[in-house]
């Protein structure tokens, strides 16, 4: 597929952006890979966007989202969860999963020869499934619904692990590492009782003791296979914190292995925007911001890199916010990334940086 530079008052609805687009300020517009409409040329227009970037399609062209509408039948997140690739992606996540719950248990008993290897194809058979980092996060998202609190969670760690070291350039060599500690940083988990993993209450102090253990279950696991070293240290230090406050050892972030402070951020993103048995998921700007607010708490390099172009997925995505109106994401903030600029349906422009008591409450 060719790319060519289009002028802004030459766009037509349909055509995706092969780059991302921003404002004279360094305001992101749009991200990469969107799909044009006439709202979003409009804005581009309005922002002063001189010209984008887009794909000319050849004979094989991916398969476009139905243009937005004013109407709200059709959100952005219902368009790509209609898509033929989110129906590939979804289908391959599912058995993938299945695959992993098989492979993890037996790594627990047996030695980890070949089933790391077949782990990690699995993992990149499903990112072979998505156009690049950002367009996997949104595909994720749609799979935000699939309840499960060691198997999808350890599939899920371990692509966005795979997404944070592609933008971080890493090789190949080492990219393969640090989806393996993804893949197995939770193993731990498979020593506690089900019954406490999946209680859907609040945990009692001797139940929350009794899985603060998993870290030092996994590390035990692990220590005497055939394992880069790294992968055992992340399975042992992944609620490790960056100022010590974290556990089973109150590390600080300069006795952590780097691969672990990197799934520590992946396992928290995840955890806190999945669903679970005792809470539904949280919308990922809400986590961002904690993540934001926390920053304390993680490799401060890392964290920037990943809230950042993490939210630049949610660009132009349909929001409700805490008042109840509905809107879109419009310009992001650099200085509060999680909180961005969102124009209502209404027309009024909300900038959630200088508007503490509203927030976005759910994609939709």
């Amino acid at each position: 597929m060719n790319i060519k530079k289009v002028l802004t008052a030459n766009l037509e609805p349909g055509m995706i952006a092969a780059e991302a687009a921003y404002t004279y300020t360094n305001h992101l517009v749009i991200q990469s890979n969107t799909v044009l409409t006439e709202e979003i040329i409009e804005k581009l227009k309005y922002y002063a966007v001189k010209a984008v970037k887009v794909y000319i399609p050849e004979e094989e062209i991916i398969e476009k989202p139905a243009p937005a509408t004013n109407t709200g039948a059709s959100t952005y997140f219902k368009r790509v969860q209609n898509t033929e690739e989110f129906s590939q992606f979804e289908t391959k996540f599912s058995t993938c999963v299945d695959s992993f719950k098989h492979s993890l248990n037996d790594i627990v008993t047996k030695s980890a020869d070949g089933l790391v290897d077949n782990m990690l194809n699995d993992v990149k058979s499903l990112l072979k499934k998505s156009r690049n980092p950002l367009h996997l996060l949104d595909m994720m998202q749609c799979m935000r619904g699939y309840d499960d609190m060691t198997y999808a969670h350890s599939m899920n760690v371990a692509l966005i692990c795979n997404v944070i070291g592609t933008w971080l350039h890493m090789s190949e060599e080492d990219l393969n590492v640090l989806t393996i500690c993804g893949m197995l940083h939770d193993i731990g988990k498979l020593k506690i009782p089900a019954e406490i993993i999946t209680k859907p209450g609040k945990l009692t102090e001797e139940e929350f003791n009794i899985v603060r253990n998993h870290p030092r279950y996994g590390y035990e696991i692990l220590k005497d296979k055939a394992l880069d070293r790294r992968v055992i240290l992340a399975a042992l230090q992944h609620h490790e914190r960056y100022n010590g406050s974290g556990y089973p050892y109150q590390l600080p972030g300069s006795k952590m292995e780097y691969f672990s402070s990197i799934v520590a951020v992946a396992d928290v993103y995840d955890a806190m925007t999945s669903n679970r048995c005792y809470r539904k998921g949280i919308c990922p700007f809400p986590v961002i911001e904690l993540m934001e607010r926390e920053k304390d708490y993680y490799e401060p390099s890392v964290l920037l890199l990943f809230v950042e172009r993490t939210i630049e997925a949610y660009i132009n995505t349909e929001v409700l916010l805490s008042n109840n109106e509905k809107g879109r994401v419009i310009l992001l903030n650099k200085s509060f990334i999680s909180r961005p600029v969102v124009m209502s349906d209404s027309g009024k422009t909300y900038d959630l940086s200088k508007d503490p008591d509203l927030q976005i409450e759910a994609l939709i």
